[in-house]
């Protein structure tokens, strides 16, 4: 085994091969190269075969060093000892003719599986992992909980997808979200993908989450870029509604209601004394007044807000493994029409259509209590009858020691 630098054709079948995250992949890396950003291929090879690769990532930190990071990677198989050995000693080693000051690698290794309630399903040992790791100068940076903006999201909602149909998904969801997702189907909901130029549509409403939980986390040139990264593999999903289309709907149902109530009337008015004509008569009174509120209501929004209403949109990635549901936002004026339950099923149907394993939800915080900050959003996730993985998280290796904790003196200050 020799730790060695990877063409970005072994690099890409590797990745593909084996699972793995979007960002240790072949187009972020020619993105990189493209726009003259530091970036480089690592990994393990035993004659010609490939048993590690990682994409590294650096930035220049304390003056005349550079900081490095790989982003769930290296993707390699953490359970044969000599291979990690061999590829962060390797590491190590070349980091430092780099001007390395530090490494941070947040490893592709799931620690706990459990449901939305933070109930544990599985648990997997990683306690020999970690303790190699820190015997090769990779510190533990702890099993965090929350969301930081300095590290990826160590907790991750994921649906799993894998010799299911479209049929036994949707049945093993919550009773709720199948009947929201099916309420969207009967309303006319639709979905569309937006081109890099309708990126304002995405933003407004991606603005609008930002202001409801009180955090700024990306500007509008990130998810341009984003999509100019990943190409293909990314897509900008869009749901909204026609109203004038859910109207018409709306004044069918109402017809045939109108219709059904007059003929059950009529009938009342020949058997004055049958109780259950006459609760089914009223029923039907209750079901045509429903459907007019419900008409007026719509031609009042259609007047104030327009034909057409943008409910709901987010930024997707994927890649021969997953599909990620990474930034999203919705209006939520619009809420009644649900369109972030359309986006999802019709997003799970195309991650079916391209027999992806997972459809991943990403980050939730890893509290489980009501006060938790994503308490709406984990229900909200729980419903598709998605699982929590916990990863193993962060490891930390200082690369020029005495700087490394000059440094972190000074941003400590």
């Amino acid at each position: 085994m020799q730790f060695c630098e990877l063409t970005p054709e072994e690099f890409e079948q590797f990745v593909n091969a084996h699972f793995s995250h979007y960002t240790q992949s072949r187009i972020h890396y020619d993105y990189k190269v493209e726009h003259n950003e530091p970036v480089y291929l690592v990994g393990v090879k035993e004659g010609n075969e490939v048993l590690a690769a990682c994409l590294l990532n650096s930035a220049p930190a304390f003056k005349f060093f550079n900081y490095f990071y790989s982003h769930r990677g290296p993707v390699m198989d953490y359970t044969n000892k000599l291979l990690v050995s061999t590829f962060f000693e390797g590491l190590t080693k070349y980091l430092k003719k780099r001007k390395g000051l530090f490494a941070l690698v947040d490893p592709h290794i799931i620690y706990n599986v459990r449901n939305h309630d933070g109930d544990i399903i599985e648990s997997r040992r990683v306690d020999s992992f970690i303790d190699q790791m820190n015997q090769l100068g990779y510190q533990h940076k702890g099993f965090s909980v929350g969301y930081s903006m300095d590290s990826q999201a160590r907790w991750l909602s994921v649906l799993h997808l894998e010799g299911k149909s479209e049929d036994q998904l949707l049945k093993e969801m919550e009773y709720k979200t199948r009947r929201n997702i099916n309420k969207t189907i009967e309303m006319g909901v639709k979905i569309k993908d937006l081109s890099i130029e309708e990126t304002d549509r995405f933003f407004k409403l991606f603005k609008m989450a930002e202001d409801k939980h009180g955090f700024s986390f990306r500007d509008k040139a990130y998810f341009e870029r984003m999509q100019r990264t990943y190409g293909k593999q990314c897509r900008l999903i869009l749901t909204y509604i026609d109203l004038n289309e859910y109207l018409e709907k709306l004044n069918v149902e109402l017809g045939v209601a109108v219709k059904q109530h007059e003929l059950s009337v009529e009938e009342l008015n020949a058997n004055p004394d049958y109780r259950k004509l006459k609760n089914k008569t009223k029923e039907l009174e209750n079901t045509v007044n429903r459907l007019k509120k419900k008409v007026e209501e719509i031609e009042q929004l259609r007047e104030t807000d327009g034909e057409i209403l943008d409910l709901a949109s987010a930024l997707y990635i994927h890649n021969e493994h997953e599909l990620y549901y990474l930034s999203s936002g919705s209006n939520p004026k619009y809420n009644q029409f649900m369109g972030a339950y359309h986006m999802m099923w019709r997003m799970i149907q195309y991650a079916k259509s391209l027999n992806l394993k997972t459809y991943n939800f990403y980050g939730v915080s890893g509290v489980f209590t009501e006060d938790a900050e994503d308490y709406g959003v984990l229900k909200f996730k729980k419903g598709f009858n998605a699982v929590v993985e916990e990863y193993v998280g962060d490891f930390e290796k200082p690369l020029s020691p005495l700087f490394y904790k000059l440094y972190k003196m000074r941003n400590a200050k």
